[in-house]
């Protein structure tokens, strides 16, 4: 009964090749006839990943797991990466990076684990979804996994930053993984931890893991004597950090004031405050394919720098209102020419018509 949409998606991914070949344009523009394809099957896509939600479960107060089918064009992932999330808001497409919090499974399901933010149009919108329901999804990205094979192990995570450590740990759990293992985990209160009981099903299962839970409103603030207290030896280990800016900050300071920051790994998916320079006349962007970096001027679109710079980004109303020029940036600010409004410093969707850089941006998507 499968059969026939299987092979039908085949055939679609081998039109997607020959419909880019010069001499059909205008009908090869891939994107027109993806939308076509997507409106028969919100699943079907000729050259991009989609998934369908397929269950979602409640974990903590705000906080649910989606669980995803991907389409073929999905290349899967290693534990401790992240994907981008896209999500139709109000008619405009927005995205944002979560980990994958399962580790590879044989059904080729994975689990997203979001907390809602008020904030957060894109959290807001997973938060609503339902199973039957398809989103977009960008190929994993991210190395958040421990260097050594045999070195003891220190984990520490705070609030959602428990997703990628999931991730980690349920892999090492399907491996037999036997070295000895630290998780540190904190929330506001125990009701707030996420994967609590799973956390403990996973120390029946790897014999080297402990388990700290640290709740800040009974225990106060996690600090470096905390850490300290709670394992003894965290620098004699490999440690990989996940959680906000300020809790990551005093487990980076512990390392660096002690000459190991060579042994620490921090996750937070580009969200992190970047540089903006407003004394700056020209600025850097970098993207996949190096030889096509550029500069642009202070004030000048990001499309019409790579345009001075011999490049052709695809553009149509050069008005920031037809979504052509639009394309991932995976870190840097930019300010929207049109609202006057400041991106987030992580991975986002934006336009190159109406997008200033202020400072050095790196885009996922060659403007070519």
């Amino acid at each position: 009964m499968n059969a026939f949409p299987a092979t039908l998606e085949n055939t679609l991914s081998t039109m997607a090749r020959w419909l880019r070949h010069p001499l059909l344009a205008p009908f090869n523009a891939v994107e027109d006839w993806d939308r076509l394809v997507s409106a028969l099957n919100p699943l079907w896509s000729l050259v991009g990943p989609r998934a369908r939600v397929v269950r979602v479960v409640d974990e903590a107060p705000d906080v649910k797991s989606l669980w995803l089918k991907p389409n073929r064009h999905f290349r899967g992932f290693q534990p401790g990466q992240h994907v981008l999330l896209e999500l139709d808001v109000d008619g405009a497409s927005h995205a944002r990076c979560f980990s994958v919090s399962s580790a590879p499974r044989r059904d080729g399901l994975l689990r997203l684990t979001i907390k809602r933010k008020d904030d957060g149009p894109v959290s807001t919108a997973a938060h609503a979804l339902q199973p039957g329901q398809v989103v977009r999804l960008g190929q994993a990205c991210g190395q958040f996994a421990a260097r050594g094979d045999h070195s003891s192990l220190l984990l520490v995570a705070a609030g959602s930053g428990i997703t990628p450590m999931m991730s980690l740990l349920h892999a090492w759990a399907d491996q037999g993984e036997s070295r000895d293992i630290a998780l540190l985990y904190c929330s506001r209160s125990p009701v707030e931890a996420i994967f609590e009981t799973e956390l403990r099903s996973l120390a029946g299962r790897i014999p080297g893991l402990r388990v700290h839970l640290h709740h800040t409103q009974e225990s106060g603030r996690l600090d470096a004597d905390a850490v300290s207290s709670l394992v003894p030896d965290w620098d004699e280990r490999e440690t990989l950090v996940c959680g906000p800016d300020g809790f990551m900050q005093v487990v980076e300071s512990m390392h660096a004031d002690s000459g190991l920051s060579d042994r620490l790994q921090s996750e937070s998916f580009g969200r992190r405050a970047a540089v903006v320079d407003a004394q700056a006349t020209e600025h850097a962007i970098r993207i996949d394919n190096p030889e096509q970096a550029f500069t642009v001027l202070a004030g000048q679109s990001l499309l019409e720098g790579a345009e001075a710079a011999g490049l052709r980004p695809r553009f149509g109303c050069r008005r920031g209102i037809c979504r052509t020029c639009q394309c991932r940036k995976r870190s840097g600010t930019v300010l929207n020419l049109l609202t006057g409004q400041v991106s987030g410093p992580g991975e986002e969707l934006i336009q190159l018509c109406i997008s200033t850089p202020l400072g050095g941006v790196e885009l996922a998507r060659q403007p070519t």
